[in-house]
């Protein structure tokens, strides 16, 4: 198993909430000598996806199995963070950036900024992991999840940030790892959709 199959396990363990599996994955990924900043960054940015309570506590675990410690954060300029999360948005999405945008406006205005600001600008954004990286982890807890327009978008974001086909079938086939079969059927069902488009 690859650093970006233990990763994608860390992050999908932490969104089911298993908690067996989420300490041996992460104290497998500290065996292989993966990264700490990486294993925080993959939690962190879970919060987008799972909300505030999963990331705090997963975070906290994986303190506490580690004794890694983060740095300080700098001062947050929104400006900024919007011109960043433009620009990977668009590394993601493409030319599907401005129908994305347009289509989470009708139903709230507020999203479709936070998407931008929030999302891509101050945590994909983040350097700590390359957009492979974050994709890869980002379809591992969308399928647990089973939100398929959104694990569509970032299959397709895997795949335009060199993710291959091969990597993201690995990637969710290694949800049985974690119990997680109806998930990893799930996942497999919507990237033969794309694969077929």
């Amino acid at each position: 198993m690859n650093y970006l199959e233990i990763l994608s396990l860390i992050s999908a363990s932490a969104a089911v909430k298993n908690l067996d599996k989420f300490d041996y994955f992460v104290r497998l990924a500290l065996q292989k000598r993966i990264s700490k900043i990486k294993i925080y960054e993959a939690l962190l940015q879970n919060y987008l996806f799972c909300g505030f309570p999963n990331a705090l506590f997963f975070l906290k675990r994986f303190h506490h199995l580690s004794g890694y410690k983060p740095k300080k954060i700098s001062s947050v300029n929104t400006n900024r963070l919007k011109e960043k999360g433009i620009k990977t948005s668009k590394k993601i999405y493409g030319d599907k950036l401005e129908k994305l945008i347009s289509n989470v406006k009708k139903f709230s205005p507020e999203l479709s900024e936070w998407l931008i600001i929030e999302g891509y600008g101050k945590v994909i954004s983040r350097s700590a992991l390359k957009i492979k990286e974050r994709e890869a982890c980002i379809i591992s807890v969308l399928t647990t999840q089973m939100f398929e327009e959104q694990l569509i978008s970032h299959l397709y974001g895997g795949l335009r940030n060199g993710l291959k086909i091969t990597q993201i079938r690995k990637i969710i086939s290694n949800l049985s790892e974690i119990s997680c079969e109806k998930e990893k059927e799930f996942g497999l069902n919507v990237l033969n959709k794309i694969k077929q488009k």
